[in-house]
């Protein structure tokens, strides 16, 4: 079975699921019913609290715990519910584009675990899979394949991936990228979130979560005051502004370029890129699944042109 998984730092991504990048580790079994994975002698639980980035998510098992839960509920969502055979695996992950290199094959070893079957309880029910194959992608060009009808007929355009701690940069032509603009930044929403918490936290003596942000950014109801409200939309606002100038600094003048911009950041400050005055042209790729999909996309299109090999 091919399934494809977008690991980001705030969420992960399935073509069909999404939940938080958070786990809590237990040797004893949750009390409260939650989703829960019981793989290698411990329990695991999913949480709204993110884990804190790594840049290689490689280090420790926390996310390929994560890529268990994604697999265990792609399963389920397929309606395979404790499969009676052990389930193979194709699986389809991404980097971003200036990690690519260096992290690809270190990734792509991590989830291999040498193509031993893993057994694992899920929610009471029991799986057993082998991961036989991994292919890796470049996070944002993923997204924008959901979009090449529309971005092939433009000269030039720009993929904007606003991640939870990296924002992607890729420059097409004609719907193929450009190697001349391909970058990655480390200055996602969760720095913003960081920034806020800071001031918040300073100036009103509040703790704050990643949620109370996003109700203020996104105009949703809040029982936040005021005052704080108006901090967290200026702070949003600086942060476009800033992020805006910082490419120009690199020569990418985004009032002048189509940009399309992807991930749940994106949609997050959608509506302040609209009323900003440093994006002229704005597209927004509207599923926050578009670089899972897009990895199914171009898994698929790489195996056609093989012949099903």
């Amino acid at each position: 079975m091919i399934i494809s998984v977008d690991h980001g730092n705030k969420s992960i991504k399935t073509p069909h699921l999404l939940f938080t990048s958070g786990l809590v580790e237990s040797e004893n079994q949750p009390g409260i019913k939650t989703d829960c994975i019981f793989w290698d002698g411990k329990y695991y639980s999913l949480t709204e609290k993110r884990i804190s980035y790594l840049r290689d998510k490689t280090e420790d098992d926390r996310f390929f715990v994560l890529t268990l839960f994604a697999i265990a509920k792609e399963l389920e969502y397929a309606g395979i519910k404790e499969p009676d055979d052990t389930v193979d695996v194709t699986l389809l992950i991404g980097l971003p584009p200036a990690h690519y290199g260096q992290l690809h094959a270190r990734f792509e070893q991590y989830f291999l675990r040498k193509r031993e079957v893993v057994d694992f309880e899920y929610n009471g029910r029991y799986y057993s899979i082998r991961i036989g194959k991994v292919v890796s992608y470049t996070q944002a060009l993923a997204a924008a394949v959901t979009r090449f009808g529309e971005l092939k007929k433009h000269a030039s355009s720009y993929i904007i991936d606003i991640g939870g701690y990296t924002v992607d940069v890729l420059k097409l032509r004609y719907g193929k990228p450009d190697l001349a603009v391909v970058e990655s930044f480390e200055q996602g929403v969760i720095t913003l979130y960081n920034s806020i918490f800071s001031q918040c936290n300073s100036q009103y003596a509040l703790h704050l979560e990643d949620c109370d942000i996003d109700e203020v950014i996104k105009g949703e109801p809040t029982i936040l005051p005021g005052e704080v409200q108006i901090l967290i939309r200026k702070m949003a606002s600086q942060f476009l502004t800033e992020f805006c100038n910082f490419l120009g600094e690199r020569s990418i003048d985004l009032k002048v370029s189509k940009c399309v911009f992807a991930g749940g950041g994106s949609l997050l400050l959608r509506q302040i890129i609209e009323r900003s005055d440093k994006v002229g042209f704005p597209i927004f790729i509207e599923d926050i699944h578009a670089n899972a999909v897009g990895y199914d996309l171009l898994y698929k299109s790489e195996v056609a042109a093989h012949g099903g090999q």
